[in-house]
This record gives C-alpha cells, sequence and structure tokens, in this order.
C-alpha cells in the first residue's frame, strides 16, 4: 500500500508521498519534506482525529517516536490537506510496529501473575490481570488482521482532507482543493470530503483507471482501507453541485442602447481574441458591453472549464462542490499590483488577470491607472501568462483573456458630441444634424481645452497601445451600424461560434494557436490562411504606406481583417474586408493617430 496527498503548486497540484516510521525509544516526532507550520500542526490534527475511531487507540501515539518524510523532499509542503494522509500514515505504522509492544505487555502481566499467591487479595488482582491480557490478546487479534490486511492491500492511495479534532470528520482545505484533485493519476484511488464529490467526479470522468471515493470522517476512511466497509463511490447529481456565478446579471445585446459601431468592434473582438479599447462618456455603455461579451463567447470547453474551476480553487474562491462553468468577468479599478498579478504567503494567489482567464478582463479609465502597472501588463498580453516568482520556485498562473480597455475621451468625456441649441439634445460625429432643427448649428458639447485633451488622452503609452487591435468611440447616440442596432445575444453569440469554428479548423495543426489573435507574424499568417488576393494586396500595400503602419500594425490589420472575413463566412481576404478593419481599429481617426 502506498499513501499520497497532494499540495498545491500555483494552480496545479502536485503528488506528496508519505512514509513513515515509529522508533519505541524515542519520544518526539520529525516531518522531514520542507513542512510547514501549518502541515506540522496537522500532525496534532491527525492524532486528536485518531482518538475518535472506534476501538482503543489511546495508546496509538503514546511514546510518541515518528518520523514522517513527505516526498520530494525539495518542495515546499503548505496545505492542511495533508491532515488525513498524515492520519492514515501514523495508523499504518503503528499498526506495523506495534505488535511486539502488545506482546511486551502481554508478557508482563503474565510473569505478574506467576508471582502471585493464591490468598483472596492476590486473586482478586489475578483476576484483574487476566481481563488485562484478555483485552490485549483481543487487541492483538485485531492489530493481526489489521496488518494482514494492509500487508493485502496493493493500492496507491490519494488522501485528500483537513482533520477536525473533536470528530474526526473530514473537509476540503480552504485552497486548491480542485488543482489537487487534478494530480491523481492513472491507477490510483481517490478518497476526498463529501464537500468535494462533485469535483472529484468532474476530474476522474475524465482519468482513465482512477476509482474516486468519498468519506465523512477519518473512521470511514481507515475502514475503507482495511476492506472492513463498503466504498461510497463520488457522483455528479445535480442537487449536489452548486453552479457558482460571478455576474449576477448580465445585459443582453440589444437591450444596450445606441454604440452600434462599438457593438461590431466587440463581435469582431470576441469573433478573433483580439483586444479592444472602448473610449467614451460615463455611463454610456462601455461596463455594460464588456459584461454582455461574456454570454457572446462560446460555450467553455471542459478543458476550459478545468482551468478556470484551477484558478478559483487556487484563490480559495470555490467551497462545497461549486463549479463555475460561465465565461469568468472581472474589473479592475485602482487595483494594487498584488490584486491585480497575485503572488502573497503562505499561499501565492492568483491575480485578476488570471482570475479572468477565459473570459473579460475590464480595465475601467484605464488611462488613470500607474505607468509601472501598465508596462507590467504589456508582457502577459504578449505570453498570456503570468510568472510570480518564488524562492524556491516560479509559479505560472495562465492569463488568456479579452482585454477590454475603457476610458474617457477627455476630462469631461464628451468629446466629439454636440447638441442642438434648440432642444438641447446630444448627437455624436461632427457631422450629426438635429432632425427636429436642421437649420440650426449643433454646438460643442466638450469644454476641455485642446492642451487638456491631449494630457489624458497620452497617459497610456504606445507600447501597450500597439497591444490593443481595435479601438473605438462608444456613444449611446451612435446608431451609425445600421445591422447591429437589433441584434440581440443568441445572434451575435452564433456568428462568433462559427467564426471560432473556422479558425479552429484553420489552426488544427496548431497547438499554440486558437484564434486569430495569436498569430505572431505574416509567415504564420500566410501559413494557416487562403492566399490574399491581387486586389486586395494592393489595398493593403496602399494602406500601410498611406497610413505609415509599424510591422506590428500591419500583422494586427492582417488579423482583424481575416476575424472579419470569418464573420462573414469568406474563405478570402476581401477590399471590404480590410476597409472595415481600418475603422474599428481607429487606423483613421484623428483621435487614436494623434494619440502621441
Amino acid at each position: 500500500m502506498e499513501i499520497y496527498g497532494a499540495d498545491i503548486h500555483g494552480i496545479e497540484g502536485n503528488l506528496v508521498r508519505f512514509t513513515a516510521t515509529k522508533d519505541e525509544n524515542r519520544s518526539s516526532v520529525s516531518i522531514l519534506g520542507l513542512a510547514s507550520k501549518v502541515v506540522k500542526e496537522g500532525f496534532i490534527r491527525a492524532s486528536k482525529a485518531i482518538e475518535t475511531l472506534d476501538g482503543d487507540w489511546s495508546d496509538i501515539l503514546d511514546n510518541q517516536g515518528y518520523t514522517l518524510a513527505l516526498s520530494p523532499a525539495g518542495t515546499p509542503k503548505n496545505s492542511s490537506g495533508l491532515d488525513l494522509p498524515i492520519a492514515i500514515q501514523l495508523l499504518h505504522a503503528s499498526i506495523l510496529q506495534n505488535l511486539d509492544k502488545i506482546n511486551d505487555k502481554i508478557k508482563e502481566f503474565e510473569t505478574k501473575i506467576t508471582n502471585l499467591g493464591e490468598n483472596p487479595r492476590d486473586l482478586d488482582k489475578k483476576a484483574c490481570i487476566i481481563k488485562n491480557i484478555e483485552a490485549l490478546i483481543n487487541q492483538k487479534n485485531r492489530v493481526e488482521q489489521y496488518k494482514k490486511r494492509l500487508s493485502e492491500n496493493k493500492n496507491k492511495y490519494l488522501l485528500i482532507g483537513t482533520l477536525e479534532i473533536t470528530s474526526g470528520c473530514i473537509i476540503s482545505p480552504e485552497v486548491g482543493m480542485f488543482g489537487m484533485i487534478s494530480c491523481v493519476k492513472e491507477g490510483f484511488t481517490l478518497i476526498v470530503p463529501e464537500d468535494a464529490e462533485v469535483h472529484a467526479s468532474i476530474v476522474t470522468s475524465t482519468k482513465k483507471n482512477v476509482k474516486s471515493y468519498k468519506a465523512y470522517d477519518l473512521q470511514e476512511v481507515w475502514n475503507v482501507i482495511l476492506g472492513i466497509k463498503s466504498v461510497r463511490k463520488t457522483r455528479i447529481k445535480n442537487r449536489n453541485i452548486i453552479k457558482k456565478g460571478i455576474l449576477r446579471q448580465v445585459p443582453d445585446l440589444k437591450d444596450i442602447e445606441g454604440i452600434s459601431i462599438a457593438k461590431r468592434a466587440m463581435t469582431v473582438a470576441l469573433a478573433g481574441g483580439h483586444n479592444i479599447l472602448l473610449v467614451g462618456p460615463p455611463g454610456h455603455g462601455k461596463t455594460m458591453l464588456a459584461k454582455a461579451a461574456t454570454k457572446l463567447l462560446p460555450e467553455m470547453s471542459l478543458s476550459e472549464i478545468f482551468e478556470v474551476n484551477k484558478i478559483y480553487s487556487a484563490k480559495g474562491d470555490l467551497k462545497e462542490n461549486e463549479i463555475i462553468n460561465n465565461r469568468p468577468y472581472q474589473e479592475v479599478h485602482n487595483a494594487t499590483p498584488a490584486a491585480l498579478f497575485g503572488g502573497g504567503t503562505p499561499y501565492p494567489a492568483p491575480g485578476l488577470v488570471s482570475l479572468a482567464h477565459n473570459g473579460i478582463l475590464l480595465f475601467d479609465e484605464i488611462n488613470l491607472l500607474q505607468p509601472d502597472t501598465l508596462d507590467k501588463l504589456r508582457n502577459i498580453l504578449n505570453d498570456r501568462v503570468n510568472k510570480v516568482q518564488r524562492v524556491h520556485s516560479t509559479l505560472e498562473y495562465p492569463c488568456s483573456f479579452i482585454f477590454v480597455a475603457a476610458m474617457n475621451p477627455c476630462k469631461c468625456g464628451w468629446l466629439g458630441h454636440y447638441c442642438c441649441p434648440v432642444c438641447n439634445k446630444a448627437f455624436f460625429g461632427k457631422d450629426s444634424q438635429c432632425r427636429d432643427h436642421p437649420d440650426k448649428k449643433l454646438y460643442k458639447k466638450c469644454k476641455c481645452s485642446g492642451r487638456e485633451i491631449y494630457k489624458y488622452r497620452n497617459k497610456l503609452s504606445q507600447p501597450l497601445m500597439d497591444r490593443i487591435d481595435l479601438k473605438v468611440f462608444v456613444s449611446s447616440c451612435d446608431d451609425s451600424f445600421e445591422e447591429a442596432k437589433n441584434y440581440a445575444t443568441v445572434t451575435i453569440k452564433s456568428n462568433i461560434t462559427k467564426a471560432r469554428q473556422y479558425q479552429r479548423a484553420r489552426f488544427l495543426e496548431s497547438s499554440d494557436i486558437n484564434t486569430n489573435s495569436e498569430v505572431q507574424d505574416k509567415a504564420q499568417f500566410k501559413k494557416y490562411s487562403n492566399a490574399i488576393p491581387d486586389e486586395t494586396k494592393n489595398y493593403l500595400n496602399d494602406i500601410y504606406k498611406r497610413l505609415d503602419l509599424t510591422k506590428r500594425m500591419e500583422v494586427k490589420l492582417l488579423l482583424v481583417s481575416r476575424t472579419i472575413a470569418d464573420l462573414n463566412n469568406s474563405n478570402s481576404l476581401r477590399q471590404k474586408h480590410v476597409k472595415e478593419a481600418v475603422t474599428l481599429m481607429g487606423l483613421n481617426h484623428d483621435y487614436f493617430r494623434n494619440i502621441f
């Protein structure tokens, strides 16, 4: 029999093998293998839980003398979920070496009997000693039986659970349960607390030759290992599943008034995995559009669900059979670097950039964040991984999300908006005209000076702006894109899902690319995409020269154009796709072209 526990490293679980010995001539306890204070306290919790077992186990830990080795020795161990394997290994070590102790006690009592006489007082002592000998013989028989059962047990057990000291009940550790369960290997028998039944069932459904059981307390686990009680398999039942929601209310796209170009830009961003910047006045739908985007993305695959639940479990946000099966959504408002990027002790926690993995991350008022925070964000947008340096290792947290940045265009927020002097109705765009008073000239609603606008918009660095593919104005007064006016979430989601399917088929040979945005250069683009027609090539070259695009922006223009073509069910890249991409990327917009 082999006993394993699991600890958490980043979001992944690490197997920890347990071995133990007992030395009657020692009274101390040694736990080897870089065990933290929490793990060392696990010995106390385990010893108290052992006292709750049926039968006479009170002297199991007497004279202690235990040495527990946790392998691999050089990896730090921090989880209270190691309590359960500690307790089982203590019982195992005690039984294997307890027979000699029992035999010595029996011999000691037998010697005492021979030294007693036949007077009534000695006869009473004999009767008492005989009872003790009978109890020891029963205990010896039980230990021999347990020893035989353990020697016949050839299973490899992965045991995860924190022990309660008064009842012996097992519960899930606060952090990392889903990741710990996921490290189970083929041929293992997994035993988890009842409050992790759903997690264990989901994980083991994808594993071959893994037995998954649940248990209420230490007594049940011990009986299962000894083979004297039937096991209870983990199962997925609707009444057991607790679906954890990240967003309480997600608006439907058709209920968001105006912002038609922004809706189209968000559709393109989600279809191709592109980052997007939304610029507009406060209260005009930037946050609502970002929230609605979580329902526009395709449903998560099983592997994506695994990753998301590992992250939230490592954060400590999953309790008692909770499961996240919807796309994550996170907002950043003046967050500290620790909250944004993760870290901390003793359990390094994933930050917001990881909690948004496979979903949406909204940076509201992004231009008001600290420059050093934004600079660190650049690498994450490139690599889609956040690396946290630790003393003994480097932790990697996945960070593949749709980056949505939002900001006001100026200090007052009304740049680009105009008002009718008669009815005071607001319009978006300098070419707007009031239908009720067409003869009246509209006046600018924004009162910011050119210098104030320049200072406000130039807080974002060029390298960060280069990593944002789409840049559009958001205004509830904007109904210029007719097709986007009445489109509901279900319609747009269907289009996005189809576009993503085209991309999956296109990048089938590459394990590193799933969406158009992940293509690194023109060489990759040519490798996976159909040849560009000559007419489109000429149009692209003209745009490159006329707009003086960098090589990076040339690639991004190709990728966004390809995504628009996917949304239009087109195998070939056409001039109209490129033209729309230029508009949605803000390449010909004065605000974005003059941002530096």
